[in-house]
């Protein structure tokens, strides 16, 4: 028997924020929106994602765990490794590779070769010098400072929390130019501009009293992306699809046999009704009051009723939308009447470290990538993983750092602005906004308005004033509505 140490999740997620203080570590359960940590080491559930106007960044923890090994591979889990009972070093190496990109992905994707006549490439790659370390429980910050044509950039820092655990935060949400003032063209490629969302590896190394130090054998990935301003609405395919139908074409994982309803189609109905409130209340009308009894029925009577819906959530009406194959199997399994009929059934209990897998990228869209939000397309090729979810760094020549954001957008904030209309990610980059959960749908609102169509500089300004979508109650009904929008930015009248 062999003992294994790994890293969960095996891909974390931070997003950028303007506050100077205040953060929430990201979801790290199903259904969770994620836990603030108070002074005493108390965590309660995020309540707003703004204080005193300012955006909260979003940290992505990491826990170690580990496992007992057999002769056959398979592993046990037997418990989290914690400072209480080991010292854990952490070392991540976070980089923003955007302005240095020298290749062109793909013909159908728009990044291209960017600052071509700038021969320092170096001075276009932003990392701290070295990556950075931190060791032991409630631990203070510990920054990644780089450089962009000469000019400091700061790309977020490491922390940990009471039971030493890593908990990484991104940038501030800061793009600028340099020299400033130059424009901003295009929503992809623009020259002598940067952000400040990272990405890449997350590794540590245990050492357990009395014996030697250990490199944990499975180390992660950690993504650092934009705010996502529709929290509690999920994208239909998530990041998460994605992963997992990497792993099936690459033959470590299998999907069921059988699609379970609860499981595997409520959840995708649900995601698509949920789009009413952040892309257009009217277009989204018939998900919004549909017979569960009848879909989650295999009964022939129901076999029209399933094949409607079905057509709804394949063809949604966004941008270069796709599904993994093994999705769509599922799907037309459901419509044929092939698949469990579990309306009322149970989540299946699943171990800790799958759990904060799956809650990680199942708040991040996966249903288009042009390039994306959190993360590129990257995460679609079966050859950048070692096992499910789980980058291969062996892989150089496809995993590096920086390499999961190297093809976004540069700055973010351009592309937020062109994907409107609709058409590419409301659930993170919301298209509207109910503004009075008493007056549905007739508060619906622009979301991004007063900024106009084409005003890449106008959304670098002003996007983290901008308002966040949450869950409310409002006529006995659960309603989204718009939240903490700056009243200094105000919607054109």
């Amino acid at each position: 028997m062999a003992i294994v140490y790994k890293i969960h999740p095996a891909i974390g997620v931070a997003r950028v924020g303007n506050h100077p203080d205040a953060f929430f570590v990201g979801p790290e359960a199903p259904g969770s929106a994620g836990v603030e940590i108070t002074a005493d080491g108390t965590e309660t559930p995020i309540a707003r994602y703004k204080e005193q106007g300012r955006v909260k960044r979003q940290a992505a923890r990491f826990r170690v765990f580990r496992f007992q090994q057999d002769a056959s591979g398979a592993l046990e889990l037997i418990g989290e490794v914690t400072a209480d009972e080991a010292r854990i070093e952490w070392r991540v190496d976070l980089v923003n590779r955007k302005a240095a990109l020298d290749r062109s992905p793909g013909q159908f994707h728009p990044a291209r070769p960017r600052n071509t006549g700038i021969a320092d490439r170096d001075s276009l790659i932003i990392r701290n010098p070295q990556p950075v370390t931190i060791a032991g429980a409630n631990r203070g910050a510990q920054a990644f400072n780089g450089r962009f044509l000469g000019k400091d950039v700061y790309l977020g820092e490491l922390r940990t929390d009471a039971k030493g655990r890593l908990l990484v935060l991104g940038g501030r949400g800061v793009s600028e130019s340099v020299p400033p003032g130059e424009d901003l063209p295009e929503f992809a490629n623009n020259d002598r501009w940067h952000d400040d969302v990272s990405d890449g590896p997350v590794t540590a190394v245990v050492t357990l009293p009395g014996q030697e130090p250990i490199a944990v054998h499975h180390p992660s990935w950690v993504v650092v992306a934009p705010p996502d301003f529709a929290p509690a609405i999920n994208s239909i395919v998530t990041l998460y699809d994605v992963a997992f139908g990497a792993a099936v074409e690459k033959g470590a994982l299998q999907p069921d046999p059988r699609p379970s309803f609860h499981r595997h189609i409520k959840p995708l109905i649900e995601r698509a009704a949920d789009l009413q409130w952040v892309n257009s209340f009217s277009r989204w009308q018939d998900l919004a009051a549909i017979d569960w009894q009848a879909l989650g029925s295999n009964a022939a009577a129901s076999a029209d009723l399933r094949a409607k819906v079905a057509k709804r959530i394949e063809s949604p009406g966004l941008r270069d939308f796709a599904m993994p194959a093994f999705m769509t199997t599922y799907v037309k399994q459901w419509v044929d009447g092939d698949f469990i009929a579990d309306l009322a059934g149970a989540d299946p209990v699943t171990p800790v470290p799958e759990q904060l897998d799956r809650a990680a990228l199942d708040g991040c869209v996966g249903n288009n990538f042009f390039p994306g939000i959190e993360a590129s397309i990257n995460l679609r090729d079966k050859d950048i993983y070692a096992r499910p979810f789980r980058l291969d760094p062996t892989n150089v020549a496809k995993v590096y750092p920086g390499c999961l954001t190297e093809i976004m957008a540069v700055p973010w904030q351009a592309d937020f602005r062109d994907c409107d209309g609709g058409a590419w990610w409301p659930s993170q980059r919301p298209d509207i906004a109910m503004t009075d959960g008493n007056n549905i749908p007739a508060s619906q609102a622009t979301w991004e308005d007063p900024i106009p169509e084409g005003d890449h500089q106008g959304m670098v300004d002003h996007v983290l004033q901008l308002g966040f979508i949450v869950a409310g109650q409002a006529g006995g009904r659960r309603v989204f509505v718009e939240t903490d929008r700056d009243p200094q930015f105000p919607r054109n009248a």
